[in-house]
């Protein structure tokens, strides 16, 4: 009977030192989350600091620091006390310092686990370019080229500048003419080959380049009677289709070849009357068909219409006028297929709305920039960055239209929209942060950059949330006032119109 009662003494004994050495363990554990949490969440914070309305945290930030905080007392709390119980039993000081420190190493693991869930899916900074240089340069436009737009072209007023979508390394540089500034882009590549135009200053965009955006060599250069209303960056002067190369004249319309730039025709679109002056405004070519709005004055007076040429002869197919009655303030083609307008004239009480003609040139179908509930944020166009080509928050995909929206009184888009360019009524509305790019990266989706670093990624057809990058939280947030969000070879990439004080381009993947 003796020897059991030594026997269960001992084991009470060695269970209690396990228990103990266990509860050190545990305690290391919640101090080395405790590092972890304050490391992690510190971290993720983008520029070092975050928080309210125009740059709120990273999703994940404060549940983070939440239970950094909580475990850096209950962890040091629970150290103390559990070293202390321990070693009561089992004197020493290396024993108790290796259960910690297992304890520690046992929690970075599953630790890291629940940042991520809490954090959520990320992108993060996969490469940036030099900052633009000379300070006073400015973005015009972009393009993108090759397989998957392997190549991006970031069209800057002093020179167009291409690099790798993939690594962001400089490919090449192609400078302006000395003295002049570019001043209008067709909206595409087309065959590898890029319109660019040229002005001296306050002067018509006069000079047209082809450049082969392969290898950022000039393959032919043309001299024209540029549009004289336009004297700096404009949208729409120039078009590429069809092996054709058009630019805008004061006049009416010239035709190039795109691979060598020989003349192939011309249209005079300036009308009959005498007493009435008019001129092309803007150009957009597609499947061997040229639309050209041609704006006329008399006075107070206003009119215009749409042209339609073939783009091989010049040959004019139609003409259609357009629903207004004083001067055209705003001409701005949001898509060629299907001949998609922005409209806006100088009456208060006219026609303020985006017109599509899916019927080829029947009736356009009008969504109105202001509605009862919500209007479309696109009349705030222009400005120093992308004048050549604007990056405006809307994109046609299909027969739709989705553009960026706010509320009546509002101050910055606050929702997304997308409207049917058949009928023009909106299909669906989904709310956002704000919207500092929008881009289509298929036939079935958009995505959205919001402002504070969230990436949103939508279904053109219901506006629901999908695909792996939706909600999506960008590590770095380095936008500048004007941004372009492309989806190229794999890797967002963020455009900035001013690259003086932040990347000109970065890469998130």
């Amino acid at each position: 009977m003796g020897e059991t009662v030594v026997q269960d003494g001992r084991a009470r004994a060695g269970w209690r030192g396990a228990r103990a050495g266990l509860a050190v363990v545990a305690a290391g554990a919640a101090a080395g989350l405790a590092v972890e949490f304050h490391v992690l969440g510190w971290t993720s914070v983008p520029g070092g600091s975050c928080g309210g309305r125009y740059r709120p945290c990273p999703e994940g930030t404060a549940p983070t620091l939440l239970l950094a905080f909580a475990l850096t007392f209950g962890g040091y709390i629970a150290l103390l006390l559990t070293i202390g119980k321990f070693t009561d039993r089992r004197p020493g000081k290396v024993l108790p310092a290796v259960l910690a420190v297992t304890g520690v190493l046992l929690a970075l693991w599953p630790g890291w686990q629940a940042y991520l869930w809490m954090r959520g899916p990320v992108l993060d900074l996969a490469w940036q370019t030099e900052k633009d240089r000379p300070s006073s340069v400015r973005a015009e436009g972009v393009w993108t080229t090759g397989e998957h737009g392997s190549t991006v072209v970031r069209v800057r007023g002093d020179a167009l500048v291409a690099y790798d979508a993939h690594d962001g390394d400089r490919r090449w540089t192609l400078r302006a003419p000395v003295r002049e500034s570019v001043c209008a882009m067709s909206e595409d590549v087309a065959d590898g080959v890029g319109l660019v135009a040229f002005a001296r200053y306050e002067k018509p965009c006069g000079t047209v380049w082809g450049v082969d955006t392969r290898t950022g060599r000039t393959l032919w250069e043309r001299k024209i009677e540029g549009v004289s209303a336009f004297t700096s960056g404009s949208d729409s002067l120039l078009a590429a289709d069809g092996g054709v190369a058009l630019a805008l004249t004061d006049t009416g319309v010239r035709a190039y070849g795109l691979t060598d730039g020989r003349p192939r025709w011309s249209a005079d679109l300036r009308g009959t009357k005498s007493d009435v002056t008019c001129a092309p405004n803007v150009v957009s070519a597609t499947g061997g068909t040229a639309r050209v709005v041609v704006a006329c004055e008399d006075g107070e007076k206003g009119s215009a219409r749409v042209v339609t040429l073939d783009d091989a002869t010049g040959r004019q197919r139609g003409s259609r006028a357009l629903p207004v009655e004083s001067p055209v303030d705003t001409a701005m083609v949001l898509s060629a297929e299907p001949f998609t307008l922005l409209l806006a004239e100088r009456d208060e009480r006219g026609v303020a709305a985006v017109l599509a003609y899916p019927d080829g040139d029947g009736d356009p179908v009008s969504v109105p920039l202001s509605a009862d509930d919500e209007d479309l944020m696109l009349r705030e166009v222009g400005g120093d960055d992308f004048r050549a080509r604007p990056a405006l928050p809307a994109t046609v995909v299909g027969n739709t239209l989705v553009v960026a929206t706010q509320k009546p009184g509002g101050y910055d888009a606050d929702h997304v929209s997308a409207y049917s360019l058949g009928d023009g009524r909106r299909l669906w509305r989904a709310g956002v942060d704000g919207i500092a790019g929008l881009v289509s990266t298929g036939p079935d989706r958009v995505a959205v950059l919001g402002p504070n670093g969230r990436l949103w990624t939508f279904g053109t057809a219901d506006g629901d949330r999908i695909g792996e990058d939706d909600g999506v939280t960008v590590t770095t947030n380095r936008l500048a006032g004007h941004t372009r969000l492309l989806r190229a070879d794999g890797t967002w990439i963020v455009v900035n119109g001013d690259g003086t004080k932040e990347p000109p381009l970065y890469g998130l993947r």
